[in-house]
């Protein structure tokens, strides 16, 4: 689950008052009203009451706080008597589950790198503060109790991708807090890091005028754009090809660092964006709306379907205005004629080799390669997924005349508080194209201090959460007790099918379909929310312990499936074990219900391991 501390877990825009309503089955959901809690109560009984909520004896039916089966993690128990007369009933399930995840562990499918959605300008997750203090380090204490103020915090983000997870951590900073955020931005793509580096040299570059943060926004997501910020882009690009690594970071005030080796291939990508003929209208134009669109007409018959969805679940006036947006890609502050945006927007292009570079870290590639950068977001991806829109519109109160005006609000209101940060030299940032399983030997080559935070995006998809682990723990801040890595799934429904509603057997679904359609006539939720009334921890729970089970990489594979027990113990790692207690940064799941305008990911899930507790 995934409410913001503090919020109604029905309706997470409004704040809690002084008098909550607490669930009476479970002591995680706490609601703002009556009112929300009971127009929660049939979702919220058949996903979170589950998992948190006392659970019933499989032998004798009591309800209260059990014994798990630690063989299958399905079936609990009062006590061993319990367990040992329901076992002649139970071994048969039990067995099929050890069964089934032996099965799952020899044919686990792992992410490969040209599956088609490079270059990730956009990304596919929601944004995630960092650091969220208040949850974490300063959790449960007053001002006076918040020690080490000035300290300084520093986070890897491997496998990054763009700049909204450090955009938003910046920017949610506490106001007391006065020490300085470092974040490693590893990608092996040099095209999502070149769009990275020009947008961080921009803030500085162009810090002193009053439209900056306005305009940098454009840039990040509208496909055409005013001749006043091509200008910045051509400027900046300009100056950015002449420098070298050194220059650079003196340039941005110390913001940004890289290799030299490395910048030379992010000026590579800069020179590309350089050479292209961006006006509109001009017969050698790149002409990004007909690439985009023929991007769209092509993409498969499951995305437009979800797209349609997508569409319906909209009121009338987004429905509009996202219709617009799908046919015309801009993302600008007001609305505007198209006269007003003559040019377009050269950052939002890649090579196509960018596909095999991200598959293989195979930078050379740039230097040989004679293609013209060309449209290639893919078409799953938009500006509305990534930014929460609850939190939108938390913090963009007021009518809009579309959702595009409002996430642009948004978006360079983060900017203009992300630019006061750097202004004040509290915010740097390093640069590395390295591979994500050599980076712990460019760590040390460097010299580079150790991570409070370690983000891994959806790595795990690719090499498992073992190998990752494996990777990352030694670069853990063994001195800061809530040091953390997250690793984060995206491909859940590829490989457990039990975990999609859809695919369960019928008794099963029609139990979901019974749920859901009890609730329709006070949520009007569309069939893409079916996934809110079925608990998928117990198929979560078989393809971790299949992960783990499998290896990658030089994790060898085991013999037997691993207790869920030892699985929360992998690499010597502590696992917060979200059948317990909430995720502190980024939850296991995130809801559908509530985010009509944030088309998440329902097989997106996130685990966070911690270092092992030391006796005092």
């Amino acid at each position: 689950m995934d409410v913001q501390p503090g919020h109604c877990w029905r309706c997470e825009e409004k704040i809690l008052p002084e008098h909550t309503v607490p669930c009476s089955r479970c002591p995680m959901a706490v609601y703002c009203s009556t009112l929300c809690r009971d127009k929660d109560s049939i979702r919220h009984s058949a996903m979170e009451c589950e998992i948190y909520g006392d659970k019933k004896c499989s032998a004798c039916d009591k309800l209260g706080k059990l014994l798990e089966c630690s063989a299958c993690n399905s079936a609990w128990y009062c006590n061993a008597d319990c367990q040992r007369r329901d076992f002649p009933l139970h071994k048969t399930t039990c067995r099929g589950i050890l069964t089934s995840i032996k099965q799952l562990s020899s044919k686990l499918f792992r992410l490969k790198g040209q599956y088609g959605d490079f270059p990730e300008y956009f990304g596919n997750t929601l944004a995630r503060d960092f650091l969220q203090l208040d949850n974490n380090e300063w959790s449960g204490k007053s001002v006076e109790e918040k020690l080490e103020l000035d300290r300084d915090y520093h986070v890897l983000s491997a496998g990054c991708g763009d700049l909204r997870s450090t955009v938003l951590t910046a920017a949610s900073l506490p106001a007391e807090y006065q020490g300085k955020l470092h974040v490693t931005l590893n990608d092996r793509d040099p095209f999502v890091l070149a769009r990275n580096v020009l947008f961080l040299f921009m803030l500085v570059r162009f810090a002193d005028t009053d439209y900056i943060s306005s305009s940098l926004t454009t840039i990040w997501y509208s496909l055409h754009i005013s001749k006043k910020e091509y200008d910045l882009v051509k400027t900046s690009l300009d100056e950015l090809i002449q420098m070298s690594a050194q220059q650079l970071s003196d340039a941005t005030r110390g913001l940004v660092s890289v290799l030299n080796e490395e910048l030379g291939y992010l000026g590579h990508v800069w020179r590309g964006w350089q050479s292209l003929e961006c006006r509109r209208g001009n017969p050698a134009s790149i002409n990004l709306r007909q690439q985009r669109q023929e991007m769209f007409e092509n993409s498969d018959q499951e995305l437009k379907v979800e797209r349609s969805v997508y569409l319906t679940c909209l009121n009338a006036n987004d429905r509009k205005q996202m219709k617009k947006w799908f046919a015309h890609g801009l993302f600008l502050s007001c609305e505007a004629n198209q006269r007003d945006i003559p040019f377009d927007n050269p950052t939002l292009t890649a090579q196509e080799a960018s596909k095999r570079i991200a598959a293989y870290g195979c930078v050379q590639l740039l230097q040989i390669s004679s293609e013209m950068p060309k449209y290639l977001i893919s078409s799953k991806r938009m500006p509305f997924s990534v930014w929460d829109c609850l939190r939108v519109r938390e913090h963009t109160p007021g009518s809009h005349t579309s959702p595009m005006v409002m996430y642009h609000k948004y978006v360079t209101n983060l900017l203009q508080k992300v630019k006061s940060l750097i202004l004040q030299g509290r915010l740097l940032s390093y640069v590395s194209l390295a591979n994500c399983l050599d980076f712990p030997n460019h760590h040390q080559a460097l010299n580079m201090p150790s991570y409070d935070r370690i983000f891994t995006s959806n790595l795990a998809d690719f090499h498992g959460f073992a190998k990752l682990l494996q990777i990352f723990k030694p670069l853990l801040n063994t001195n800061n007790s809530f040091s953390v890595i997250v690793t984060e799934i995206v491909g859940l429904y590829i490989n457990v099918p039990t975990a999609d509603p859809w695919k369960l057997p019928e008794p099963q679904f029609q139990k979901v379909i019974s749920n859901y359609s009890r609730d329709w006539p006070t949520t009007k939720a569309e069939y893409h929310y079916i996934f809110e009334y079925y608990n998928s921890t117990p198929p979560f729970l078989q393809f971790l312990r299949a992960d783990i089970m499998a290896g990658e990489c030089g994790t060898p594979p085991l013999q037997d499936a691993p207790s869920f027990e030892s699985v929360k113990k992998c690499q010597g790692m502590r696992m917060r074990d979200f059948r317990k207690e909430l995720n502190k940064l980024v939850p296991l799941r995130c809801r559908l219900d509530v985010r009509n305008l944030s088309l998440v990911n329902v097989g997106c899930r996130a685990v966070e391991w911690l270092l092992p507790k030391t006796e005092s």
